[in-house]
């Protein structure tokens, strides 16, 4: 026999695979979301520091680059150059004025501890050269002033090397830069050779993680840092952009630099124009350690399992056993028994569906009372209206024998009334949604109208004015002029005891029709034309009592769109007109369509 599978069995099943899948969720997601943000942090952290360093090293370099154009724009020692190598012999003392003038802008900057050698020369035989460490240098002399890089070639501001100080064993970064003289003309080349302690002094106690490495790019040459030397030795990688995650908000440039030892991820910081500091970074710096990871991720998976199975056993002893009480009383009730048990309404929501299965038994013993005595009410409705049914015919069987015997009787007022309301009660008794034409309306409103005129003598009159014959074809729903020429009497006419009514029936376009019903009664002001077309008149005691201005305008509305229906003008002590605007339709419009 197959084995009945329980809610008990059911919930500490779900119960465990949710465990489950939730800790392995939870703890891949927790790994990658930290280690999101590991790696971002650590991009951020590396991107600060390397902009702190950046900045100071652009202090220097700023300073150091001003120096070397001190000597090479208009300046006095410019102008002292510019004579000195424009002298048809070579002055000592103009080279002395010249050396001091340069000795002092040296030691006036800020940044004259990181100038190795300032020279300036005329790319020929004459120079001038300010050492700061004198002792440690070969003398600068005519036959070794080829040494100097670039000789003879007009130089840009930049920066775009490291290179061994032709006289003296220090690593250097030469700038040079082309002196001018009032002319405009290029009279020589000046020459500063700064020490690459410039950038190695502000990296002191700069700590970077094992596997990584600071490059300087100079220009298109790119140099690594190690402590406080400056390889000689460019390094040669390609680079690729870093699309693996979005951190345009760190505002460092990020990419993947491609060379021997693997690829690697850099961080780069520009320093100034043609100068940058870059910083690569390792894959294992973004990783949170295995072992913690995978602690952590036996703990949490241990904590939700724990926290399932409670709650399971929590939930099979509250609803295992209430489920199982329920079943049972919706058991004896499918077998007839409705009585209330008390036992089954507890303090919780399956206690509400007890209160509701025992209202449900109360409801089906009440609904079974109220079903046989519902028939028993119904049999005597039934007789009762078998009773009270009068055939409309005998109705009109007799109107006609009133007319009848009227007419026999010389009594011609009661003929015509008698006649005119058989017309109405027969037109009335007809299906009100079949419209009909526009002939049939009006000679429906005749009949009305002779109904009111007996009423009210000769102090109301009405005439009608058809434009065009060809317009009485026209269909419009049963009973719509009726109710507005019963309020046109009513509430304009009767107030003032006397009155007359003018409906006028014209074209409008080419395919509307425009009927306007007019009195020369009391007039409407205009908060009673919008209560009237908002509600109906509460105190109408016409013909169709409950069919007023709003029923025939919804009508309208209704059958042949918004555009259509009735509109009120009127002036107070006047008049009251309204007009309906409907469409030019006939019944061979409509079987055209049809077909």
């Amino acid at each position: 026999m197959k084995k009945k599978s329980t809610i008990k069995g059911r919930i500490i099943l779900i119960m465990t695979v949710f465990a489950l899948l939730t800790a392995t969720v939870l703890s891949v997601f927790s790994y990658e979301l930290i280690s999101f943000f590991q790696r971002k942090t650590t991009i951020q952290a590396t991107k600060f520091n390397l902009q702190l360093i950046a900045n100071i090293i652009n202090q220097d370099l700023t300073n150091l680059s001003g120096l070397a154009m001190g000597s090479s724009t208009n300046s006095p020692t410019n102008a002292k150059l510019a004579e000195y190598f424009k002298a048809d012999e070579p002055n000592p003392r103009l080279s002395i004025d010249v050396f001091n003038s340069m000795q002092d802008n040296l030691r006036s900057n800020p940044s004259y501890n990181y100038a190795r050698r300032l020279i300036a020369t005329n790319n020929n035989a004459l120079f001038v050269q300010v050492d700061n460490n004198g002792s440690l240098s070969v003398p600068l002399s005519i036959h070794n002033l080829n040494l100097l890089p670039k000789l003879g070639v007009l130089a840009a501001e930049q920066w775009d090397g490291v290179m061994q100080d032709p006289f003296s064993p220090a690593t250097v970064i030469p700038f040079a830069m082309p002196i001018y003289g009032n002319g405009a003309s290029n009279i020589g080349t000046v020459y500063l050779f700064a020490n690459t302690t410039v950038i190695t002094d502000k990296l002191r106690g700069y700590s970077i993680p094992k596997d990584s490495r600071l490059v300087l790019t100079l220009g298109d040459r790119h140099y690594q840092i190690s402590g406080e030397k400056v390889s000689l030795e460019t390094i040669h990688y390609e680079e690729q952009p870093y699309t693996n995650d979005s951190f345009s908000d760190l505002g460092a440039a990020l990419s993947y630099i491609t060379e021997a030892t693997g690829k690697h991820l850099a961080v780069s910081y520009p320093v100034r124009s043609g100068v940058v500091l870059t910083q690569t970074l390792e894959g294992n710096q973004f990783a949170p350690q295995a072992n913690i990871w995978l602690f952590l991720m036996v703990g949490v998976c241990l904590l939700v399992i724990a926290a399932s199975g409670i709650i399971a056993l929590y939930l099979t002893r509250t609803i295992s056993l209430p489920v199982e009480k329920l079943k049972k009383r919706m058991d004896k009730i499918a077998q007839g028994q409705f009585y209330m048990d008390k036992n089954i309404e507890w303090n919780s929501e399956l206690g509400d569906v007890g209160r509701g299965i025992n209202r449900l038994s109360q409801d089906i013993v009440a609904l079974m009372e109220n079903r046989m005595a519902q028939e028993k009410q119904k049999q005597e409705l039934e007789y009762r209206v078998l009773q009270s049914q009068i055939n409309p015919h005998f109705l009109y069987n007799t109107l006609n024998s009133i007319r009848w015997m009227a007419t026999i009787q010389n009594a011609t007022g009661i003929a015509e009334m008698t006649t005119s309301l058989s017309r109405l009660l027969r037109s009335i008794a007809k299906d009100m949604g079949k419209p009909v034409t526009l002939k049939d309306e009006l000679s429906l409103l005749e009949d009305y109208f002779l109904i009111q005129k007996y009423r009210y003598g000769s102090s109301i009159t009405m005439h009608q004015q058809v434009e065009n014959e060809d317009l009485l074809a026209a269909l419009i729903p049963r009973l719509t002029l009726q109710p507005l020429v019963e309020n046109a009497i009513f509430h304009g006419i009767e107030p003032k005891s006397k009155g007359h009514v003018q409906i006028t029936v014209a074209k409008q376009g080419v395919f509307d029709i425009r009927i306007a019903i007019e009195d020369n009664g009391v007039g409407m002001e205009m908060d009673q034309i919008a209560a009237a077309l908002a509600e109906e008149t509460p105190d109408a005691k016409g013909m169709m009592e409950h069919m007023g201005l709003r029923s025939v305008n919804e009508r309208l509305r209704l059958a042949y769109g918004e555009r259509y229906g009735i509109t009120i003008e009127s002036e107070v002590g006047r008049y009251t007109r309204i007009i309906i605007l409907l469409p030019f339709y006939n019944k061979e419009t409509i079987s055209g369509t049809r077909m």
